[in-house]
């Protein structure tokens, strides 16, 4: 059995068949609701650090930061907007950072200590640092659905948020992966 067929066997095809009469079970091995909020929020706790080092940064170093606004203000600069673009541009950036990790690698560092790994529903394979940052802005569509989007992994068979489902990707244990790449190795040698 190849690597693809592991796959497709553990996740089935990706639109139930129409005239079903009821829903679907959850599939096995996708990563639940809870552990990818621990994921998320562990993220953004990280993000949220990085905001407060700065505040920490910038009070400390207040000498050297009023010098550097006298000297700003001698030829018309004003240096409070430029440490404001850097108290939001900072975490944003890790943020960013962490979605484009998740494209090439399938984890981001939260992800990673949840053991959970996002990928293509297809291949299994990571997303792509392109498609898991513009996976990671359409939670914007989670979230104008009133939070729904978020809340939908709960009851979804395969477990997708609305961002998922429109990226085409599966937020699957690490088990699962280990577990499909050994049976592969298994048949090829």
């Amino acid at each position: 059995m190849t690597d693809l067929q592991g796959w497709r066997a553990l996740v089935g095809e990706r639109r139930p068949s129409p005239g079903r009469e009821r829903r679907p079970s959850a599939v096995p091995g996708l990563a639940d609701w809870s552990t990818r909020a621990m994921s998320t929020l562990l993220e953004i706790t990280i993000a949220m650090g990085i905001m407060q080092a700065y505040s920490v940064v910038l009070y400390l170093a207040r000498p050297p930061f009023a010098l550097i606004q006298a000297l700003a203000l001698l030829v018309g600069v004003q240096m409070q907007p430029v440490f404001r673009f850097f108290y939001w541009v900072l975490p944003l950036a890790f943020l960013v950072w962490q979605a484009a990790l998740r494209g090439r690698t399938g984890q981001s560092l939260g992800q990673r200590l949840m053991r959970i790994v996002t990928v293509d529903e297809d291949t299994a394979a990571p997303l792509g640092p392109a498609r898991s940052v513009m996976r990671s802005v359409l939670h914007v569509v989670d979230i104008g659905t009133v939070f729904f989007g978020f809340l939908r992994p709960v009851v979804h068979y395969r477990r997708q948020t609305l961002a998922d489902q429109i990226c085409r990707s599966l937020v699957v244990e690490m088990d699962v992966i280990n577990q499909i790449a050994t049976e592969t190795q298994e048949v090829k040698a």
